[in-house]
């Protein structure tokens, strides 16, 4: 395969499918086959024109599962299931180095400001890889929107007999609902957004 098909965000209120060449791998990253994408409120931003930190064209796509076709020289297999961490840090920047990749100064998000899963083949760093034997595909690409609900619990410090309080009723804000439940709080209320007027 000298080429992949890529779902490209040409300009907004625009998608076209074009032929890409096939990645070819960097040193320590994987060549993967990604199997499910969710769909994201960044990615209809992206798609409406509304999101601020994008160039067009861009290929969207970041909540990801996949599957390993070239593990180049990682410790993974081919055909091994993996969640993507979306987040691309530099990895020697001072936040890096004090542990806190998501602050780096050079952060770059797949399917934002480079391009991400919407194509047949994309490498990836494996820092960036989960290997995630005990989950389904689909539990896979729930990860990452999960995982900012924890996040935020755990960051929140909820604990036994607290009452915790979310706004927002979508992916992110049932997962932080079901994350507070399960770090002990006795009372978990969650309140819809407030629908953002036309012009927000």
């Amino acid at each position: 395969m000298q080429s992949i098909e890529s779902l490209v965000c040409v300009a907004p209120g625009e998608l076209r499918i074009e032929r890409r060449p096939r990645p070819r791998l960097s040193p320590g990253e994987v060549l993967v086959r990604p199997r499910r994408i969710g769909i994201c409120g960044t990615d209809y931003h992206i798609f409406e024109g509304k999101h601020p930190f994008l160039q067009y064209p861009r290929i969207m796509g970041h909540e990801l599962a996949v599957e390993v076709v070239d593990p180049g020289a990682a410790k993974l297999r081919a055909g091994d299931i993996c969640v993507v961490n979306p987040y691309l840090s530099c990895g020697t920047c001072i936040a890096c180095r004090k542990g806190k990749p998501n602050c780096c100064t050079s952060i770059s998000v797949l399917g934002v400001h480079q391009d991400g899963g919407m194509q047949e083949l994309i490498a990836v760093p494996e820092a960036n890889l989960v290997s995630a034997p005990g989950l389904s595909i689909d539990g896979c690409a729930t990860v990452e929107f999960l995982a900012i609900g924890a996040h935020a619990v755990r960051r929140g410090g909820v604990s036994v007999n607290d009452a915790a309080l979310v706004i927002g009723a979508g992916p992110i804000g049932l997962g932080s609902a079901l994350f507070a439940k399960l770090a002990g709080a006795a009372k978990v209320a969650q309140a819809p957004r407030r629908l953002h007027a036309e012009n927000d």
